[in-house]
């Protein structure tokens, strides 16, 4: 069944279960992994995921294996498209990578993405949204392989993780996240599985 649009009470309760909460943020000095930094290259790796809003699916692929595609998954509640600030509950359009893993009590796991990219960078400092300092210290992190700052006003703590202890059919029938990507518990043990630090990962 598509997702749907929430209703500003429906919305109201789930803000207080966004994505961002209580999911401890990385130091500064945590390893990315170093293809985080800039995408010379375009074309997709060997392993890599997709992330599909408009398919409503996550598909894994892998070197010389069938892709493995997850159905069914919620994203930020005002869609996928550009991310231009933090709290916005938009999911951001980009090429970003596995950043790192957590175990989560209120989602089960947790999958860091490495949010914001350089990209990210570029327009939120064009536009205002951060200083040339801000700039400076995401696109630092990004070239020394770190992971870039989770705590400005571009936003941060973007990552895949279950519906954990929320409510599965509100899932599957509406984009509730605060920007993260939701899948099932189920779906998101077996993804945890497959997925590896320094994996790109394509949302669009």
């Amino acid at each position: 069944m598509p997702h749907t649009n929430l209703s500003a009470s429906i919305l109201l309760w789930l803000s207080l279960l966004g994505c961002a909460q209580k999911i401890a943020i990385p130091s500064d000095e945590a390893q990315a992994p170093r293809a985080a930094g800039a995408h010379a290259d375009t074309s997709p790796p060997a392993s890599w995921v997709l992330i599909d809003s408009a398919q409503d699916s996550i598909s894994v692929f892998r070197e010389g294996k069938a892709p493995v595609v997850f159905h069914n998954i919620a994203v930020g509640a005002a869609g996928v498209k550009e991310k231009t600030k933090a709290g916005d509950d938009v999911t951001p359009r980009g090429t970003y990578a596995i950043g790192w893993f957590k175990h989560s009590n209120k989602f089960l796991h947790f999958i860091g993405l490495t949010y914001p990219s350089r990209e990210d960078a570029e327009r939120g400092y064009s536009t205002g949204i951060i200083d040339r300092h801000t700039y400076e210290r995401i696109v630092s992190a990004l070239d020394r392989g770190r992971l870039p700052p989770q705590d400005t006003r571009l936003g941060g703590l973007i990552g895949i993780h279950g519906v954990g202890k929320g409510s599965i059919e509100i899932h599957r029938i509406a984009n509730w996240t605060a920007g993260c990507i939701a899948v099932d518990n189920r779906q998101i043990q077996k993804l945890r599985k497959l997925l590896t630090i320094g994996m790109r990962v394509e949302i669009r």
